[in-house]
């Protein structure tokens, strides 16, 4: 990219446009190139200058951010849209900006030094890239695999948890970063207590470095390396900005041959830098009928929010069902292929959480610890190159 970043300001208050242009001024690689109070001169101004990057306002009149922001993603899609938000975003918030195809905001408190980075970030994705799995060398780069899901209740922490394990057991260098923030539950899966956690780095911290990084690492006797969440169960989650997330997925990248990620709430801006990031976004469903349905409207979101399709895999976790909807049944609902059944076995969950003790590695001859082995071996770089030719390893066990 050469030149300075281009941002356009769409704001109806003008001391609010001062304060961005203001806060912008003293950053030489980004110009404010226009301005705008309303939703009419902004489209006007915008599909004629073309800039990098829009800063909109969430209540801009007339029709309000969200309403601008798909007409330019419709009509000038090369131009990416912030959303400037009064409070970070709710539930209800997050859908509709899904479904309008955003997925970067910032609040109206977010930190000038944190605007402009995230104004680098988002005009850095316009960059031609080459796929996600091969580095700039032609080498399978590092990958970072985020386990999320609709809702509560699906069981996702424990697979992510015994996702990492299992892929701990074959490679070196593998991390599970716990970014679900309320409660600390892969420390407790794992049986570890950490002297420091995620909550003592500042929310506006971005010197990630190896004695940061070691200083909240714990060591798991598989060889797992946790980065825990604070174990609490009081900590702000929204003091986890996307930024800081941004630069420890960085430096794990860097580190680490695979990280698993355990997200938190969907509308969180850590689990939508988790989600940016990811190679692989592994979405856990329940199977029964309300848990699908959140699950149908989870995809549809995504898709529309442009994560890639081929990044999304499909996990249905059976826990706590006596009576199975069949595999057919359960892509016809979800329109989504599904990547692995997971079996429903409450004792040996039960057993597990309650030990502390992964049961890929205390029962691996269980249905359910191979299934998350072979999705394991699925998920690596190597086997994904020797299994395009052949059927699904999740064939004999969906």
């Amino acid at each position: 990219m050469t030149g300075p970043i281009t941002v356009f300001i769409a704001n109806s208050q003008l001391a609010e446009r001062e304060r961005l242009r203001k806060q912008l001024a003293d950053c030489p690689d980004i110009q404010v190139v226009g301005e705008a109070p309303n939703d009419r001169e902004c489209i006007e101004a915008v599909l004629r200058q073309r800039p990098q990057v829009v800063l909109i306002q969430e209540e801009l009149p007339v029709s309000g951010g969200l309403q601008v922001a798909q007409q330019l993603s419709e009509r000038a899609g090369e131009v990416s849209v912030i959303l400037v938000l009064v409070n970070p975003a709710g539930e209800e918030m997050w859908h509709k900006m899904l479904r309008d195809g955003i997925r970067e905001f910032i609040t109206r408190s977010t930190p000038a030094d944190l605007v402009a980075e995230e104004i680098r970030r988002v005009a850095k994705l316009q960059r031609p890239h080459t796929a996600a799995a091969i580095a700039d060398d032609g080498k399978p780069k590092n990958q970072i695999i985020t386990v999320a899901a609709p809702r509560g209740g699906t069981g996702k922490t424990v697979i992510a948890t015994n996702l990492a394990v299992a892929l701990a057991s074959r490679h070196e260098n593998v991390a599970l970063l716990d970014l679900n923030l309320v409660g600390g539950d892969v420390a407790v899966l794992l049986d570890l207590i950490p002297q420091r956690t995620l909550g003592d780095l500042m929310p506006t911290f971005v010197g990630i470095d190896d004695d940061v990084m070691d200083s909240v690492m714990v060591k798991h006797a598989c060889g797992l390396r946790v980065v825990p969440a604070p174990l609490n169960g009081m900590y702000d989650s929204s003091l986890m900005s996307r930024p800081l997330v941004q630069n420890i997925l960085r430096f794990l990248r860097m580190r680490c041959n695979y990280t698993v990620v355990d997200t938190g709430y969907p509308s969180l801006e850590s689990t939508l830098a988790a989600m940016d990031a990811s190679d692989i976004i592994l979405v856990v469903v329940g199977n029964d009928l309300p848990r699908l349905r959140d699950g149908k409207q989870y995809l549809r979101n995504l898709i529309a929010a442009n994560y890639p399709k081929e990044r999304i895999r499909l996990i249905a976790n059976r826990t706590g069902v006596t009576k199975e909807i069949p595999t057919k049944e359960i892509e016809s609902i979800l329109k989504f292929p599904v990547t692995a059944m997971l079996p429903n076995d409450d004792e040996l969950v039960g057993m597990s959480v309650n030990l502390g003790q992964p049961f890929v590695l205390s029962s691996p001859n269980k249905s359910l610890s191979k299934i998350l082995a072979n999705l394991a071996d699925s998920l690596s770089v190597a086997a994904d190159a020797n299994q395009k030719k052949r059927k699904s390893v999740f064939t004999l066990f969906a």
